[in-house]
């Protein structure tokens, strides 16, 4: 389902969790502040990634920058889509990613708000344990706060994807925001 781009960034996240890991005290207290600073970003990735679906017209909303790549709307699904991926083994679920009404704008940005709300509400009843608890995943062992990480990282890659659409389309993006 990864391609070696998404194994490679994952070996990254994994060496960056670990270091964050080492660096931060174990304490409930700083736990809790990781899910609040997550939080905080999930918010920002939100606003942000809605600015950028938002800036597609309508009529481009099915444009591919070449054939094999998703189409702008798919980026947008694809990566609220993952997070039920990312989630999942934290939560004891088995991924099961809801789909839009449609591929058009309106129904595109609603699926992206209604999932950047699903795991702002998720991660807002995360426990320390699960933060710290290591898990089976497609990928290998990762802690949840190396899934959290993951789940950013996948966001980030397909939302500058889609920048480039816009940029391909003559669309400046609106300025980045963490």
């Amino acid at each position: 389902m990864r391609s070696k781009q998404h194994h490679f960034a994952g070996g990254i996240v994994r060496c960056v969790t670990i270091a964050l890991m080492a660096a931060l005290p174990t304490s409930t207290f700083a736990q809790s502040e990781v899910q609040a600073v997550v939080l905080k970003h999930l918010r920002t990735s939100r606003d942000f990634t809605l600015k950028v679906a938002d800036q597609m017209p309508e009529s481009a909303y099915d444009f591919k920058l070449t054939p094999p790549q998703m189409s702008f709307a798919g980026q947008m699904v694809h990566l609220s889509q993952a997070f039920d991926e990312y989630l999942s083994p934290i939560f004891g679920e088995k991924p099961n990613p809801e789909k839009p009404a449609s591929m058009s704008k309106k129904d595109v940005i609603a699926f992206v708000r209604r999932s950047f709300d699903r795991v702002i509400e998720k991660v807002s009843k995360l426990t320390p344990a699960q933060v710290s608890k290591t898990f089976n995943t497609d990928e290998g062992t990762m802690s949840g706060l190396e899934l959290l990480m993951a789940m950013f990282d996948h966001t980030t890659h397909h939302r500058a994807s889609a920048e480039m659409y816009l940029r391909a389309k003559g669309i400046t993006p609106v300025e980045y925001q963490f």
